[in-house]
């Protein structure tokens, strides 16, 4: 395995290279490194998409720095928002999504990418076939799209309150993630949508909390109204995409 990456290494040319030797870096994006201080440009697209898809360094030992390459490789595809990787993204998402980092960076990087990764999160979204925790990660790179280009808002908000009209058919963990979703960007709209989920109780309350929590992020109340439930929402948005992920885990274990 590390000899594989070692030898791979010769392969790329500075100042891609350069990410081989990183190593691990903040999960947080707030504090990500400006991969564009390293000269990194629109003229290396190519080559971080051979890096963030290159197999040998996906599976080199954790301990070793050019296993972290492909993460470096991911943000900086985003930060460049390389069109031409959406596609390659998309395709290693599908490919690698049980990789807990292909599954919380990728949709993010996808999302800061914009327009063209929506075609494919809408059709994962969609396709009831999918395993629900690759519709999550679709339903989050359309909530990240929406944030990144407010011009393509009204587009994500659609799509994913299309998905949770479908709420008494589909997994509690998915209506609670769409909701989440549609909460962040204040789809005041789809409130009796999600009201009516949560009253026949098929919203998992651990993503989000309950109905009462939904409506202080809608901004419809402003205080709760009753005690809260046991189980309360997780406090980040990534926490809450991990937790999903988690969850359906538990539900697809259930199911074999």
């Amino acid at each position: 395995m590390i000899p594989a990456a070692t030898s791979l290494n010769a392969s790329y040319h500075p100042p891609v290279a350069r990410l081989l030797t990183l190593g691990p870096e903040p999960a947080l994006r707030r504090v990500w490194p400006d991969y564009r201080h390293l000269g990194l440009s629109g003229r290396d697209v190519p080559e971080l998409v051979r890096m963030a898809t290159d197999a040998a360094l996906l599976d080199a030992a954790e301990k070793e720095a050019a296993s972290w390459a492909p993460l470096h490789a991911w943000r900086a595809l985003g930060q460049l928002e390389a069109q031409a990787a959406a596609a390659p993204l998309l395709a290693l998402l599908e490919r690698e999504w049980e990789d807990p980092a292909v599954f919380d960076e990728v949709p993010l990087v996808l999302g800061m990418i914009g327009p063209p990764s929506l075609p494919g999160a809408t059709l994962w979204l969609f396709d009831e076939e999918r395993d629900v925790r690759l519709r999550v990660a679709a339903g989050r790179i359309l909530a990240e799209v929406a944030h990144e280009y407010p011009e393509r808002r009204d587009e994500a908000a659609a799509v994913l309150t299309q998905q949770l009209q479908d709420w008494p058919h589909q997994d509690p963990v998915l209506n609670a993630v769409l909701i989440a979703y549609l909460a962040e960007l204040q789809e005041v709209a789809a409130a009796p949508l999600m009201e009516a989920a949560f009253a026949a109780g098929a919203v998992d309350l651990s993503v989000q909390g309950d109905w009462e929590d939904v409506q202080i992020d809608l901004g419809l109340l402003e205080e709760r109204l009753t005690d809260p439930a046991p189980t309360r929402r997780a406090p980040t948005k990534a926490k809450a995409h991990r937790k999903a992920e988690k969850q359906a885990r538990k539900r697809n274990r259930k199911k074999k």
